[in-house]
């Protein structure tokens, strides 16, 4: 599939169907890591009324192990009425390193406690990804779930562990196939000036996976942590707290544990960051540490900034 081709087929398209009342907001966040770890995540969101939206997402990385970049490229389709978010998305991993990935699934999100605004975004969960998250009054509380599909391909057998056990060995005959299905459940409250979000994740396999000869997945995305790992996931919960401190500025901590397949050690991801708001201008730093045994410390650093229009 062609990265470039699909990107701007989703922007344009989006466009051209768009009224002209529709709300955009796009952001650019370039990271960079331990091991000479470079990445980007960049997103669009176009409202196409006042209760359809269109999302798409594109996130690349590079490191000493990578040989080059991974990309992972999504689309979300939202729809968004009263107390209810619902939500498909489809997304591509290209080959890379013998590596590949497809993915689909759906999300729905409902307030307990709406603002009754046609849009608004939510405070966990695949609608929380936007850039503004502040809830609605003096209290708020959204419930919700997701199911994703994970297909994933690669040519090689593993070649090391550690640091090195993403870095394909020998050649495979036949291509190792392996479908991955995520399940989700998200909670977001916030009362005065705090906001609190919690996610707990369920991975589940469509077959044994042979420890022996299988590397870990290269690209792995955990909930909100700016930096991207590799691995199998077997399950993880992330908790994450935000507060409304100043009028402008909204600093906040996010801690993700996940634990792994193949044998692997757990991980724990911190970050902690914060969003400065300047009206249709907002901007963003964060730091973040992924520890591992068996594996060195990764640190990261992101910047970026999003403009709402």
């Amino acid at each position: 599939m062609n990265l470039q081709r699909f990107l701007v087929v989703a922007v344009l398209g989006s466009a051209l169907a768009a009224p002209a009342f529709a709300g955009i907001t796009g952001s650019v966040s370039p990271s960079f890591g331990s091991h000479n770890y470079r990445g980007v995540n960049a997103d669009v969101s176009l409202d196409l009324g006042r209760h359809l939206y269109v999302e798409p997402m594109l996130s690349t990385y590079r490191d000493d192990f990578s040989s080059g970049p991974y990309y992972n490229a999504h689309l979300r389709v939202g729809y968004d009425f009263g107390p209810l978010s619902l939500g498909v998305v489809g997304g591509v991993v290209p080959k890379h390193q013998g590596y590949s990935q497809g993915s689909f699934g759906a999300d729905a999100t409902f307030s307990l406690s709406p603002a009754g605004t046609s849009r608004s975004r939510r405070m966990a969960g695949p609608s929380s990804q936007g850039n503004q998250t502040f809830g609605y009054g003096l209290a708020g509380v959204d419930i919700g779930a997701s199911a994703v599909r994970v297909m994933h391909s690669d040519d090689y057998y593993a070649s090391g562990t550690g640091d090195n056990s993403v870095q394909p060995g020998a050649l495979r005959a036949k291509a190792y196939k392996l479908n991955e299905t995520d399940l989700s459940a998200f909670a977001g409250a916030k009362f005065l000036l705090i906001e609190l979000s919690a996610q707990v994740t369920k991975s589940v396999y469509d077959k044994k996976i042979d420890v022996a000869g299988v590397r870990p997945a290269p690209v792995l995305s955990l909930t909100n942590f700016g930096g991207i790992e590799s691995g199998y996931p077997e399950s993880s919960y992330n908790v994450k707290a935000k507060i409304s401190m100043l009028p402008l500025v909204h600093p906040y901590a996010s801690y993700t544990h996940t634990n792994f397949e193949l044998g692997v050690p757990s991980s724990n991801a911190a970050e902690i960051g914060g969003v400065v708001g300047l009206n249709m201008l907002s901007v963003r730093a964060s730091v973040g540490r992924y520890t591992q045994k068996g594996y060195s410390n990764r640190n990261y650093v992101a910047v970026g900034a999003a403009l709402n229009f």
